[in-house]
């Protein structure tokens, strides 16, 4: 081989073979670019799938199925719910984060979800960085009640009774870790009250329980006892919000009993998996922003004590950030551990 052609092959090395991959490189990216534009303007082009982390008949399924029928019409294709339950909410939201980012498979969860990084430690999916927000939907808000075979019908009496009967007022939960156990124990904490915490896997048995007098206080959504509520079967003694309900506008707040540090605002909302397009997010919010307006729906959700909401996915993904960084300092005090 003379020197010119050890030179040739030189130059093809250094200069041609490099300019040559960039070329295919800058192809390939357009080609990409090209593909992914146009998936987003053909977006929704197969059935849409919605995970529910919870069991069928719940309130987040309702949910669920009520706005899901109503995104398929709007974007005429099937959705399917789909419950996968399990580990509070967490197998899930596994499932959801992850799934491919096409806008295909969609995440209906709760505020619960913020929780689990404080509660389960390591092998919970981290909301923050696992998702990306499409919309808050509805507000459930969380109240205290009691029975009224107690003898309270407010707050502080209850605080009182308890301060007399130290270790003698049972509440029920959910569960231990809760939202509405953290909520009890930072009451109780500030109240320097001892209640008894009696956990229920069965919230319907938890109801009825209380309802009967066996269980003092329950610290639950609204909707599954609003029957019970306006039979006077049960007392309301607060709501664990910031302002009053709407539907329940004699129900004080937390806030206004001194307890601040006892709001919840829990809420239902959609995720999709994190790197979803924008295009794409913007088109579910669009969609979901103008389902729960309507009055069908929003009439649904009052039934099941629910008041509606539409955040932005940007002001979704702040109030995500600020829940998951608020929980760990109330977890630690209430002494549950991962």
């Amino acid at each position: 081989m003379n020197t010119q052609t050890t030179l040739s092959f030189a130059v093809l090395r250094r200069v041609i073979l490099p300019a040559f991959a960039a070329c295919v490189a800058a192809v390939s990216g357009l080609v990409s670019v090209n593909a992914s534009a146009a998936d987003d303007a053909t977006y929704p082009s197969r059935p849409i799938r919605i995970v529910v982390p919870f069991g069928g008949g719940t309130q987040m399924d309702i949910t669920a199925r009520l706005v899901g029928a109503k995104l398929g019409e709007a974007l005429a294709q099937p959705v399917i719910v789909e419950n996968r339950p399990g580990a509070s909410g967490n197998i899930g939201s596994d499932v959801v984060a992850k799934a491919p980012p096409d806008g295909y498979t969609l995440l209906m969860t709760g505020s619960l979800i913020t929780l689990l990084p404080s509660t389960l430690g390591s092998i919970a999916v981290d909301p923050v960085e696992s998702f990306a927000p499409i919309t808050k939907l509805a507000e459930p808000p969380i109240v205290i009640v009691s029975s009224p075979s107690l003898g309270v019908k407010t707050l502080s009496e209850l605080v009182a009774l308890a301060a007399r009967r130290p270790g003698k007022i049972t509440y029920a939960t959910a569960g231990v870790g809760t939202v509405q156990h953290l909520i009890a124990t930072v009451i109780a904490r500030k109240a320097g009250v001892d209640l008894v915490h009696v956990p229920y896997a069965n919230t319907g048995q938890a109801l009825k329980d209380v309802v009967a007098g066996e269980v003092a206080v329950y610290f639950t959504f609204l909707g599954p006892i609003d029957a019970q509520l306006r039979s006077g079967q049960l007392n309301a003694l607060a709501v664990a919000s910031k302002r009053r309900l709407r539907a329940w506008p004699d129900i004080p707040t937390v806030v206004e009993l001194g307890y601040e540090e006892a709001t919840a605002d829990p809420w239902n909302g959609v995720l999709a998996p994190a790197g979803t397009s924008p295009a794409i997010v913007d088109r579910l919010y669009r969609e979901l922003a103008r389902i729960v307006q309507q009055h069908d729906v929003r009439e649904r959700f009052e039934q099941m004590g629910m008041e509606p909401v539409a955040l932005s996915p940007d002001q979704f993904r702040d109030e995500i950030r600020e829940s998951v960084a608020r929980w760990p300092p109330i977890v630690k005090a209430a002494g549950i551990h991962p």
